[in-house]
This record gives structure tokens, C-alpha cells and sequence, in this order.
């Protein structure tokens, strides 16, 4: 948990950072040195991965086809109680996130005003908090349960998002996204613990990239559904329900008493 909580932080700096890095490289420089950089940055990063030894796993010489090892991994996968509940929360988290995390900008822009300084804020806030998440993993190490941890990181994020939904003030929205923030770090390492600790290691594999592909399936479906409903529901109301409807899925994973 702790390993997760300083790989998060440093997820945090690298997302913050890079993106201005390269806006300098960007004015002081060409556009083709700057696609240099990238594949130098590129050969250097496969110089580091290729430096890592990994510990030998018992590997079967049967051909198995794609759709088949994906059947295998799915049906391990929701097979064991504790990894199907979790990768169904998880999913149900992503869908749920997206209003208050991904329609962020519109709602400060539509609510407070869309002054510059605003979006940056919340963006700054946003980044920082993660960071900050990730350095409290670090310290901490969450509860002993990790599924008590998972559970307590849904309540706050819950909680910290009907509170945007609702905040007349721009300041006490911006304490809530640094809260909100924190938790959403919090609940990324649980899961992430929860299924090392969890799978097997020969699945680990598999069960991570159906956790990936939940992430990346929720959020367009996320944004598919939220997105026009803006136009017609306020969006501080469909932020405040997703807020009640995290806090619902937090009480039902600790009602749901998953061994560990």
C-alpha cells in the first residue's frame, strides 16, 4: 500500500510537470527537436524497464488464443468474490466520477465565472491533492482492512462531491476538489493493493487490464450520459446525486463484508 501511495504521488508530479515542460521546450525550441526529445525520453525509458528482472513464472506451452485468454481472465476474474465486487465497485466509481472530476471546468465556468485563474485553480488543486494523497499512502499505509481503506476513500470522495455540487463559493469548492483529490488517490491505491495482494499472480495480468478496461469504457460511457444531461438538469444537481450515489456504493461494500 505504501509502495502504491509514493508510485501515485510521483503519477501526480509527472502528469503536472510534463505538460509545462513541454510548453517551454515547445516556445523555445522547433517542433521537430521536440519530437526528438520524445524519442530520446522514449529509447531511455525502454533502457530503464529493460533493466528490471522480474521473478520467473510457470508458463504453459499450449496455444491459447486472444479471446480465450480474455474469456479465462474475466471468468477468474468475477469467479472470486472479493476481485468481482471490487472490479464492480471500481467501475461504478469511474462512471460515477465523472461529473464532479471530468466536467470540472464546466461547472466552474457556468457556476463562478470562467476567468482563467479559476479553471487553473482547480486544476492546481486538483494535481496537488493527488500528490498529497500519495504521500499520505506513503506515510500511513491505510487501515489494516484494505477493503475498510477502499470503503473509507468512496465515503470522503462521496461526501466531498455533493458538497461541490452544492458550494455558493469558490474558495470552499476548491477545499472540497483538494479533499476530493486526496481521496480519489486513496481509493486508486486500495484497488490496486486489493487485486496484488488478491489474484494470483499468473492472473495479475489479466485482471488489471479488465480493471483498465473498465476505465477506459466508464468514463466515455460517463461523459456520454452526463454530458447531454447538463444541457438540460443543472449540473450542481447531477453532481450532488452522483456525491449521494458514491456514498450508497461505500455503505454497500462495507455491508458486503468481503473476506481478506
Amino acid at each position: 500500500m505504501r509502495h502504491n501511495g509514493i508510485n501515485a504521488t510521483l503519477q501526480s508530479i509527472v502528469q503536472f510537470v510534463a505538460p509545462a515542460v513541454a510548453g517551454v521546450v515547445l516556445s523555445i525550441g522547433t517542433f521537430c527537436a521536440t519530437l526528438l526529445i520524445d524519442i530520446l525520453t522514449a529509447l531511455l525509458g525502454i533502457g530503464l524497464l529493460s533493466c528490471i528482472l522480474f521473478p520467473k513464472q510457470s508458463t504453459s506451452n499450449e496455444n491459447v488464443s486472444v479471446l480465450s485468454d480474455i474469456k479465462a481472465g474475466i471468468h477468474y476474474s468475477f469467479s472470486d468474490r472479493v476481485i468481482g465486487k471490487i472490479l464492480v465497485v471500481y467501475g461504478l466509481y469511474i462512471l460515477l466520477c465523472v461529473p464532479a472530476g471530468f466536467m470540472a471546468a464546466l461547472l466552474v465556468s457556468r457556476v463562478y465565472g470562467d476567468a482563467y485563474w479559476y479553471l487553473t485553480a482547480v486544476e492546481l488543486v486538483g494535481f496537488a491533492g493527488m500528490a498529497i494523497g500519495g504521500v499520505l499512502m506513503g506515510i500511513w499505509g491505510g487501515f489494516k482492512s484494505r477493503i475498510k481503506t477502499f470503503a473509507a476513500g468512496l465515503s470522503v470522495l462521496g461526501i466531498m462531491t455533493i458538497g461541490m455540487g452544492v458550494s455558493p463559493y469558490f474558495i470552499l469548492y476548491l477545499v472540497m476538489m483538494f479533499v476530493y483529490s486526496i481521496a480519489l488517490t486513496m481509493i486508486q491505491t486500495a484497488t490496486t493493493t486489493i487485486i496484488q495482494e488478491k489474484a494470483e499472480s499468473s492472473m495479475q495480468g489479466r485482471v488489471f487490464g479488465l480493471m483498465g478496461a473498465m476505465y477506459s469504457g466508464f468514463l466515455p460511457v460517463g461523459m456520454a450520459i452526463f454530458g447531454p444531461l447538463a444541457d438540460i438538469v443543472p449540473l450542481q444537481w447531477i453532481i450532488a446525486a452522483t456525491g449521494i450515489a458514491l456514498v450508497l456504493v461505500s455503505v454497500y461494500l462495507c455491508r458486503s463484508r468481503l473476506g481478506e
